[in-house]
């Protein structure tokens, strides 16, 4: 069926023309109808984001690469960003909607065209395997989960198959560049907004994010975070959470601090050493310390098997750091965490103690992505490690460890040998920051977590940008 449908992709678009001008006009006209009736009833911003769906789906339908530069910009810009019109009585997101998207034209261009193969990698199978185990964990827990839940399952599988759109649609150097780049702007325009925010009155900003509740973001003065029982003001952005908004952060950071210290970087050096200070600043002010983690973690791993003068870069910063007017609540906000001594480092160690209690119930398979099965255990913790374990047991967890194992041998064992030089900067950044993330993993749940499926997304774009780059670099040098 599917087969059929990607033939008919393929009909000659001059013989089809007075249809398709036709269907077209159509088109337009009830676009205009409902994004009237939304812009009179509703709010202008309904209407314009009717039309942006619209021009954006058909941008898809062309060219795949405009569907991943699509998704990153809006997982980085408007993560949450609901389409206003209901579809089937569910309202999706524009990130759901263009992962979807994505998927379904690769898939139907790879059966419309079999010289266009299917490119594997080592990951695939133990990818898919890993898939299975989540859905075989859900059916056991089916009992405790909402319809809410089910609908977050599904998009999270989503974002996990985004690992094989990546690999499968980026086939070219100049492809791989292109999406590079749009993670670049995009966390660089996520922080600059994060910061902007953040040093507006706090009625302004409050304001200014309201305006997002027409697209589903919540609404009210808890659109700005603090820092549990304190008045420091916490970085959010368009992120909602400010962990959140630190991880995302992290995840570009990498790329463009290799890119700096490239010898084939992508962007102008000023502009780079620009979007650096703007991701630093901003991820500073998350006051997120497993972002931190994550950060340093991508930042020393690339300093240490390639580019050594990011070791001056890190010294530096620590200097900088130092100096900062906010020095001292830094530094007393990572010994408290170290220490267990706030309320969140206090809640978190409580976590873990409760997570190891519930695996040891349920080793294997977990409870599943709903409810535990019992009121005095709960499946929740800041750790994807944990979280792994408790909804999909020792097993779904083993094989996510081995996926990651497969992944880094896979990556590493060519990264010397690939000379192109642009290929070996865009490789290790991408690599560094799947390090980073799961670094941040050890003490954060957002890569692993329902509620948060575009960073669920960006973990596996990096994965796969990491695959890309690495397969076409061993191609380079064949």
């Amino acid at each position: 069926m599917l087969e059929g449908v990607a033939r008919r992709i393929q009909l000659n678009v001059s013989e089809r023309r007075p249809l398709s001008v036709g269907l077209l006009i159509v088109l337009c006209l009830a676009l205009g109808v409902v994004g009237g009736l939304l812009t009179a009833a509703v709010s202008p911003l309904a209407g314009f984001a009717i039309v942006f769906a619209f021009i954006l789906g058909l941008a898809v339908m062309v060219n795949t690469q405009v569907g991943l530069i699509a998704v990153v910009t809006i997982a980085y810009l408007l993560p949450f960003a609901v389409i206003p019109l209901p579809v089937g009585g569910l309202k999706l997101t524009f990130l759901d909607a263009s992962l979807s998207a994505v998927l379904l034209i690769w898939i139907l261009k790879l059966l419309a065209r079999p010289e266009d193969r299917f490119i594997s990698s080592p990951l695939d199978w133990l990818i898919l395997l890993f898939i299975g185990l989540a859905l075989t964990s859900f059916i056991i827990g089916i009992s405790y989960t909402s319809g809410q839940l089910v609908r977050f399952f599904l998009k999270t599988i989503n974002s996990i198959l985004f690992f094989f759109t990546v690999v499968n649609c980026v086939r070219e150097k100049r492809q791989l560049e292109q999406v590079v780049k749009a993670i670049i702007l995009g966390g660089f325009l996520a922080a600059a907004i994060a910061l902007v925010l953040y040093l507006l009155n706090t009625t302004i900003a409050i304001r200014l994010l309201e305006t997002l509740g027409i697209v589903g973001y919540p609404t009210g003065s808890g659109v700005l975070r603090y820092i549990a029982g304190t008045k420091t003001l916490r970085a959010t952005g368009t992120s909602i959470d400010p962990n959140v908004l630190g991880g995302m952060l992290f995840l570009v950071l990498g790329v463009t601090v290799t890119q700096l210290f490239g010898s084939s970087p992508l962007l102008k050096r000023r502009f780079l050493f620009v979007i650096t200070a703007v991701l630093l600043v901003s991820l500073v002010l998350t006051f997120s310390r497993g972002s931190w983690v994550g950060a340093l973690a991508a930042i020393l791993f690339a300093a240490t098997l390639r580019y050594r003068k990011i070791w001056l870069l890190v010294a530096v910063l620590v200097i900088i750091l130092f100096a900062l007017p906010q020095a001292n609540i830094i530094f007393q906000r990572m010994e408290s965490g170290i220490t267990f001594q706030d309320q969140a480092a206090q809640m978190r160690l409580g976590e873990y103690k409760d997570a190891l209690r519930l695996i040891q119930l349920y080793p294997w398979f977990g409870v599943g992505f709903g409810e535990a099965p019992s009121i005095d255990i709960y499946a929740a913790a800041s750790s994807i490690y944990l979280l792994m374990a408790e909804q999909m047991g020792l097993i779904g967890l083993s094989v996510f460890l081995i996926t990651m194992l497969v992944f880094f041998i896979y990556a590493l064992r060519p990264a010397n040998k690939i000379m192109d030089p642009s290929l070996q900067t865009i490789q290790m950044g991408a690599l560094s920051e799947v390090v980073g993330a799961l670094s941040a993993g050890l003490f954060d749940h957002y890569f692993f977590n329902l509620y948060f499926p575009h960073t669920i997304a960006l973990f596996w774009l990096f994965v796969g940008l990491t695959v890309v780059a690495t397969r076409l670099g061993k191609s380079s040098e064949s």
